[in-house]
């Protein structure tokens, strides 16, 4: 069986495809076309895929960033528990757009840095926080091009 977590634009309650066929989650339930799936069944391919996802967005090196960006305890994002319980279908569907974005390691790091602003600003309404994501993201790239266009080359090379 092979699971694959991504948008799947036909079907927008789907969090990706299991051997082709739209994959849902109601709860911790899978179905494959609407055909309900043992978690025993799909386990050991759903958290190969969230591997992949995962890794996709943040590298091998996932589970603190995975953690971290849904908010659940480290240890529920490790495989095995994930094979053995499955993950909630609102964390499918954020790991899953997050590996089909055309940029998914630029977007994880985003996604840790919306972790980071939630995290220290829990205080701030909603609309005070986009205004400090947006200006904080302005402000990186600004930096970041600052110290690119200052770099200089040694001279005598191009």
């Amino acid at each position: 069986m092979r699971v694959v977590l991504r948008p799947v634009p036909d079907h927008p309650d789907a969090v990706g495809l299991v051997d082709g066929q739209p994959l849902t989650v109601r709860g911790r339930d899978a179905f494959a076309g609407g055909r309900p799936i043992a978690q025993e069944e799909i386990g050991e391919a759903l958290a190969a895929a969230v591997e992949e996802a995962a890794s996709a967005l943040w590298g091998s090196d996932y589970l603190g960033s995975l953690s971290r960006v849904l908010g659940l305890n480290r240890r529920s994002v490790v495989g095995d528990r994930i094979a053995r319980n499955g993950l909630p279908s609102w964390a499918l569907s954020i790991i899953g757009y997050g590996a089909g974005h055309p940029g998914p390691r630029a977007l994880g790091y985003l996604l840790l840095a919306a972790a980071e602003v939630l995290d220290t600003t829990d205080e701030q309404p909603r609309a005070k926080l986009a205004v400090l994501a947006r200006q904080g993201l302005e402000d990186a790239l600004a930096l970041v091009a600052r110290a690119r266009d200052m770099k200089r080359l040694p001279s005598g090379t191009r």
